[in-house]
This record gives structure tokens, sequence and C-alpha cells, in this order.
């Protein structure tokens, strides 16, 4: 009987194991990214026997394609371009908070024209503000408007969709304002516009960027989405401890130009933690109201149980 058993044994152990299919991420080329390529460079995500591919998109239309299509397993998203990928429909869940936690992590500017003759916020009021419509940036334009004591009637709004071309366009003087996010609001700003109001100045944090990931990963990989975050946290604990220490990878991810480089403020990564009902609640009441979607509660689109779950 033993030597049965044993046998067996060889037998199983001459039968190679299939390899697990990696956890595809869908990255933007912006700072938000840079704790995913820190755990992948410290090899944290080896440490937690996981095996995680970081795929890079050029434009969050090619990111949700590619989610929609299940190339990909999760991503980096802000929240309302989730809610409006998902519309209800049970395709999306968002899972953490990336950056956004505190007010100062904000990365979004309201800039005037060189030679518009806007000098202060006041002077925005029916002035047409480059944005692009339905997106967090023309969220984050009409709250931080909004705190300023605009009424709706006093924010004028432009499409401008592409934000190279809206940097242009600010900076010819083709439009006399327009929304930002860095590093464009600080490259626009070096080169003769004026930053009026930034979202990083208010006393409520505005604009998160967060981690999302598809509902069936959740269900079916759950403990190595747990592995993930394990791993994402030793990376953000790694970049707050020693931010120095990343500003090369900070500024190649976030494609941070080299004249801004040397000085070029390093986020402080918050720990992993669900994204919160009171940052829910104005950007899908937002949503709401300017008819872009039903309102949908908060835990059919916000994943609360996805950590300290052990392999």
């Amino acid at each position: 009987m033993k030597r049965l058993f044993f046998l067996v044994l060889t037998l199983l152990a001459a039968i190679p194991v299939a390899a697990a299919e990696p956890l595809r991420l869908g990255l933007l080329q912006i700072e938000d990214s840079a704790p995913f390529y820190v755990a992948e460079q410290q090899q944290l995500y080896t440490r937690e026997g996981l095996e995680v591919e970081l795929i890079p998109f050029l434009s969050a239309i090619e990111r949700d394609s590619a989610l929609a299509a299940g190339a990909i397993d999760g991503a980096i998203a802000d929240p309302i371009g989730a809610i409006l990928f998902d519309r209800g429909q049970g395709r999306l869940k968002i899972t953490a908070l990336c950056l956004g936690d505190q007010p100062a992590e904000g990365v979004f500017a309201i800039l005037a024209a060189p030679g518009s003759g806007l000098q202060t916020v006041a002077d925005l009021k029916g002035v047409e503000i480059a944005v692009s419509n339905s997106t967090i940036i023309e969220y984050v334009t009409d709250r931080m408007l909004e705190q300023q004591g605009f009424a709706p009637a006093e924010i004028k709004k432009i499409e401008v969709a592409k934000m190279p071309i809206r940097m242009q366009m600010l900076l010819s003087a083709a439009v006399k304002a327009a929304t930002l996010p860095e590093p464009l609001a600080s490259i626009a700003a070096g080169k003769g516009a004026k930053v009026l109001l930034t979202d990083a100045d208010g006393t409520e944090s505005l604009s998160q960027t967060v981690i999302v990931f598809r509902p069936e990963v959740l269900t079916k990989r759950r403990a190595e989405v747990a592995a993930f975050f394990r791993a994402y946290a030793g990376a953000v604990t790694a970049i707050n401890a020693a931010p120095e220490t990343y500003r090369a990878l900070v500024v190649d991810k976030g494609r941070i130009p080299p004249d801004l480089a040397p000085t070029y403020p390093i986020p402080r990564y918050p720990e992993p933690a669900p994204f919160s009902p009171a940052l829910y609640a104005p950007i899908v009441n937002w949503l709401a109201a300017k008819g872009l979607t039903t309102p949908i509660p908060y835990a059919d689109m916000v994943a609360t149980d996805f950590m300290d779950r052990k392999n």
C-alpha cells in the first residue's frame, strides 16, 4: 500500500502544473500609477505569490475598451468614469481609493489665458471655461466654483475634449479660461497662464482616482485581489517613507516634463481603503442631476470587502 502511495505521488509530481493567469491591470500614464510599478520593482507581488501584468494605456477610451472586452481585470480610473462605464449594470466595481484622500492631493486648476484680463475667481462669472463634458474635469470645475459661491447660472463652460488642445487654446487665448490637470496646469502656468483656483486649496477633496475591478474577478479571484492590495500597501509605505527615492519613477510614469521634474511634488499616497460614501455621494448626485445616469446605490457600485484575505 505504501509503495502504491509513493507511486501515485511520483506520478502527480511529474504532471506539469498549469500556470495561473496573471492579474492584468490597466494603468494610465499618470503619477497615480507609481505604487503599482514600485510593487513590481520591489518584487512585492512575487513575495505574495502573485503574478501581475501592468498594461499601460494612452487614453481612458482604450482602457475602457479593454475592460469591456475582459482583456484586463482591473485598472486605475476616476470615479465618474467608472460610474458612467457601469451605469448600474454591474460591469465594474470601485474597489479602493488611489489618490485624493485629502484636498492637497487634488490635481486640477482653473487657469486664465494670457492677456485675458481675468485676475480673480470672481472674474470667471459668465466666462466660458474650456472643459471636457461629463467627466471628472467638468465635475471638479462645477464643485470648485460652487464652493466659491457661484450660482449654477454663473458657471459657463465650453467643451474642448482633448487636454493638449485645450491647453493650446488657452495659451493662444482662443478660450479665456480652462480647467487642466497636472502637470498640464503647471506647464500652462509656466507659459503665461494664470492659476485662478485649484482643488488642492479647497476644504474637501473633489478629485480622486480609484482602483477598479470587474466584479467576476473580485468573486473568482478574491485571494489574488487581496494579495495585490497587500503588495500595493507595501509600495505605498515605501514611497511615503522615502519619496525622493522614487522621484525618477514618478516623473517617468507621470510624464512630468524635464523642467518640472526636479521640484515636482511627490504625492503622499493613501493606504488602500474602500472609496467612502462621503466621496461617492456628491459624485453620483451630480451625475444624476445632469441626467447622465440614474442614482446608483453605494453598495451596488463600491466594493468594501476585498482586503486582508490570506492566500
